[in-house]
């Protein structure tokens, strides 16, 4: 999550034939409560139309966009660029945004997430987490004395909670003598579990973050975003010969469809379509740079949500049905 449950889908080959999504999404701590922006957002635009910029390739392969090089700007390049450039620079420009009334509506999103247990020390790693949380509460368990577990070994176990903007303050939740079973309750309906029989060592830690959350939708709008990019060379070859800076930009933004992640493994259809590229001498005095502009538009929605924290496990009873003949 990037704090606002949205990230960058990393660039396919599928065409509109079909849907292939690869991600470098990250699941993180923590939230903010309140109002969010989820799906097709100017950001994510810019986010996707730098990395393919990143992957253009000059006649001698070198990656003269890298991401991070600040060759890449948004609305204006970085001014620290512009005396120390020898080489070609790319300037992003939002074009249009148009919003629109969208059909559909996804009721609250109940989303769970235990965390990873991070261990710290020498003892076993043998270890999980196990049942349905509630509450987004950061924990650490440290052995307090050494010892086989179900036999021996004491903990104490403490949690920060998370207020919505920013950590709490550290409470201890339980301590004293690991249970003959490995099994101690975190205190939010859920427990971590050592393997008995397996070594802890004294002040060992293990850590972890639980998150639960509900999302609401509470207004779905279809948006078309229009995205310009400006890229400038000096070297002609560059540009128009095969292989150069057209070839590739009309293979990487040929119509495809894309996603956007509102949180882990959760899609939303974007579809991107480069609809016009030109090329632009632009002489100053003995020095020629070469123009390349390239115009493309994102099509998806916006969705406008709701976070706010699950403080109470949720759970669903089955109605009870009753036999119209036995009443």
């Amino acid at each position: 999550m990037w704090h606002r449950l949205s990230s960058l889908c990393k660039q396919t080959s599928e065409t509109t034939d079909g849907l292939r999504l690869t991600t470098d999404a990250e699941h993180k701590m923590s939230l903010p409560y309140g109002p969010i922006m989820r799906g097709l957002a100017v950001s994510w635009c810019y986010d996707r139309v730098e990395e393919g910029i990143s992957y253009l390739q000059n006649p001698s392969q070198a990656l003269v966009f890298a991401m991070g090089s600040r060759v890449i700007g948004r609305e204006r390049l970085d001014p620290r660029v512009l005396p120390l450039s020898q080489g070609p620079t790319a300037v992003l420009h939002v074009a249009g945004v148009s919003l629109s009334n969208a059909s559909g509506y996804g009721g609250p999103e109940i989303i769970y997430a235990r965390g990873a247990i991070t261990h710290t020390g020498t003892g076993t790693e043998e270890t999980a987490l196990t049942g349905v949380h509630s509450g987004n509460n950061k924990y650490v368990l440290e052995i307090t004395a050494s010892g086989t577990v179900g036999t021996d070994g004491s903990y104490q176990l403490r949690k920060t909670p998370w207020t919505g903007s920013d950590w709490g303050t550290e409470v201890e939740v339980s301590a004293g003598a690991i249970p003959t079973d490995g099994k101690i309750d975190v205190g939010n309906g859920s427990a971590f579990e050592f393997t008995v029989g397996q070594s802890v060592v004294d002040d060992d830690t293990y850590s972890w973050e639980a998150e639960s959350y509900r999302v609401t939708n509470q207004q779905i709008r279809g948006a078309v975003i229009s995205i310009n990019a400006s890229i400038y060379a000096e070297n002609e070859a560059e540009v128009i010969d095969a292989g150069g800076y057209l070839d590739q930009l009309m293979l990487m933004f040929s119509r495809k469809r894309l996603a956007a992640e509102l949180y882990a493994d959760h899609f939303e259809e974007v579809t991107e379509e480069m609809k016009t590229m030109s090329v632009t001498p632009e002489v100053d005095g003995e020095v020629t740079t070469y123009r390349v502009t390239v115009s493309l538009l994102y099509t998806g929605k916006v969705f406008m949500a709701e976070v706010s924290p699950l403080i109470t496990r949720t759970e669903y009873d089955d109605p009870q049905i009753v036999d119209p003949g036995e009443l």
